[in-house]
């Protein structure tokens, strides 16, 4: 279908609110080296059968290209699917989708190039260690219900899309019986996965039928979700199946479902300034003891830069309306002990290792948001709760704290913002005598 959208086509996009689709286009033309590596596994697997290796045989490395690949092909086959069913449920907008679409799609493109890379690495170097924690998680779901019918549409094609690539693997994990205690285990587990999967998706295909009802629709919606999940993490297992032995039983796990917060516009932005970013805001708390390490805002040592990137710190501290900003924003702070603590909980994380800084693809990092305190772009690498949120595994975040608009009575804010941060153009002091404009 041609994507090149029309004056028609901005026309109505402009009168639906719907935001340009074209950072998603430039992500669905890389998919051309996921499905080149996913036709290479395909053939890898049949050398080492040729050869007479298994699933159990298999060198460390190609178990992790095995593994990383598959996650690049089920993430970048969402992103497609997604994409091709709202082009095809509004041919009139063609080039555009809703922002909670783009929100969504964006989720599953940004880990696609790290999962890729991964495997890369893992494929050309045999001593390669996995560096990321497995078994990865899906990025969150829009908090939308029920999700829009392009979104349901979008699903269904992923999910029967990926439920037909796992056959190859479930073949290949045939070919030999297990050995040792752990290894039966782990079959066992990877065989009753393997039919809640397969339940789940047969039971979304045989409920959908042509425009559901609203129950229908939420119920659809619900099992092609859990089976998505399911097939996510059973090709991970076959590719790796001593990752088995780290979960009981495949089960839904119950999430709470997360708040909307505004939108990140920064250096590093989210994709568009109208599309809302799903995250859980701290709830309010009674005035915090500060932690060790940071010291307090009225102490003479206190570093007034501590929120700023490391990065940007010698730039602003030479701008001298940047650092007005900077004290404006301590003094402005109702509760500083509270920023502290949770600045001192994101960088523990990051001496841990359990976050990082977010890179780019020329392995570069992200740099910093746009408004003051100019904090730095955070990547999860395992699941973490920072700031009462939690953040799944492969999430951007920032810390955001700011005071814009505090004196005309917008409310001083201080949260944990997760998003997927691209380069604009945009810059602000975070002015209290002047409206946010998010």
């Amino acid at each position: 279908m041609p994507t090149q959208p029309t004056l028609w086509n901005r026309f109505c996009a402009k009168m639906a609110g719907e935001v340009s689709a074209d950072t998603l286009e430039a992500y669905r033309r890389a998919s051309l080296a996921v499905y080149d590596a996913l036709d290479h596994l395909e053939t890898h697997r049949k050398i080492a059968l040729d050869n007479g290796k298994n699933v159990w045989t298999m060198a460390p490395a190609a178990k992790a290209e095995t593994l990383c690949t598959w996650n690049a092909f089920v993430l970048q086959t969402l992103g497609d699917r997604f994409l091709e069913a709202d082009y095809e449920g509004d041919p009139t907008t063609v080039g555009f989708v809703p922002p909670i679409t783009a929100d969504q799609i964006l989720r599953f493109y940004t880990p696609v190039e790290g999962w890729l890379n991964r495997a890369q690495q893992a494929h050309f170097n045999p001593d390669y260690k996995l560096d990321w924690p497995v078994p990865a998680q899906l990025p969150q779901w829009s908090d939308v219900e029920p999700c829009p019918n392009a979104h349901l549409v979008g699903m269904l094609e992923a999910m029967r899309a990926v439920r037909d690539h796992t056959q190859a693997a479930l073949t290949f994990l045939e070919t030999s019986e297990p050995k040792t205690d752990d290894e039966k285990k782990s079959k066992n587990t990877i065989r009753q996965l393997q039919a809640s999967a397969i339940a789940r998706a047969r039971y979304a295909d045989d409920m959908m039928n042509g425009n559901p009802s609203r129950d229908v629709h939420e119920r659809v919606e619900e099992h092609v979700k859990a089976a998505i999940e399911d097939f996510f993490l059973l090709g991970q297992l076959l590719a790796m199946p001593e990752l088995a032995l780290k979960i009981n039983a495949p089960q839904q796990q119950p999430q709470s479902p997360p708040k909307p917060v505004s939108p990140p516009t920064s250096t590093f932005d989210s994709f568009s300034s109208n599309v809302d970013i799903w995250g859980t805001p701290a709830p309010p708390m009674a005035p915090s003891t500060p932690p060790a390490g940071l010291g307090r805002p009225n102490d003479p040592n206190f570093d007034m830069w501590c929120l700023t990137s490391p990065e940007a710190r010698t730039k602003f501290k030479q701008d001298r309306e940047a650092v007005r900003a900077i004290k404006t924003l301590w003094q402005l702070d109702p509760d500083p002990n509270r920023t502290i603590q949770i600045q001192s909980e994101i960088n523990a994380a990051l001496q841990r290792g359990d976050i990082g800084y977010a890179l780019d693809r020329y392995n570069q990092k992200l740099g910093h948001f746009f408004c003051a305190p100019w904090g730095a772009v955070y990547i999860t690498k395992r699941p973490i709760t920072l700031g009462n949120e939690r953040l799944g595994a492969m999430q951007q975040f920032i810390f955001n704290v700011t005071c814009e608009g505090v004196n005309l009575g917008a409310p001083f804010e201080r949260e944990i913002m997760t998003g997927n941060f691209t380069p604009t153009t945009k810059f602000e002091y975070g002015d209290p005598n002047e409206q946010p404009d998010h």
